[in-house]
């Protein structure tokens, strides 16, 4: 009697790279530190403060949800399948059988000769079902990810640029991209 057992996917959860987000953090720091500083000088002396502190307050409160969010971001891969959690807080999950492939490729970051990897997951009819932006996760996060699924992996040779994948592959892109690649031209 021969026991045939399944190979399961090792469970593996990726979260963003928190480079992109403490750049981010120092820059909105260096911006609203000095603005306030200025409107407290200004509202103090006359007693108007309030509205300041409460804007100080909202705007603070609303950089905290999105750090918040940023961190809990994940792309789980196990059994069940692969399930997403977005920056806004949206959960996804996508059975291992609907996974197609992964297609893999360098985008060049807007007005730059500089290259972003990206890994775009495809269902059976080549459908975005979820991006991995280069900014966002690490390339070894991305590799950690295509392992576990185990799916075909399809690697673009050459970088392209937003335009060019918007004509060869514009399922890859979301509707958004679409519509910004279609209105750009080439100088």
């Amino acid at each position: 009697m021969t026991n045939k057992t399944e190979a399961r996917p090792r469970a593996v959860a990726v979260r963003p790279h928190p480079y992109p987000f403490q750049q981010w953090t120092i820059a909105i720091l260096l911006l609203m530190a000095p603005i306030f500083v200025v409107l407290y000088w200004l509202t103090v002396p006359t007693g108007s403060w309030l509205p300041v502190a409460v804007a100080q307050a909202i705007l603070t409160t609303s950089f905290g949800l999105a750090v918040t969010s940023y961190y809990l971001a994940t792309i789980r891969v196990d059994a069940s399948g692969l399930t997403t959690r977005t920056l806004l807080g949206r959960k996804r999950t996508f059975p291992l059988a609907q996974i197609g492939g992964v297609v893999r490729l360098d985008l060049y970051r807007g007005g730059s000769l500089d290259v972003r990897q990206h890994l775009f997951l495809v269902d059976l009819d080549g459908r975005l079902l979820t991006r991995m932006h280069g900014i966002c996760w690490a390339n070894e996060a991305m590799d950690t990810v295509t392992l576990a699924l185990g799916v075909p992996v399809t690697h673009e040779l050459e970088p392209l640029s937003l335009r060019d994948l918007s004509l060869s592959r514009p399922e890859l892109l979301h509707w958004v991209e679409r519509r910004l690649a279609a209105r750009s031209f080439d100088w």
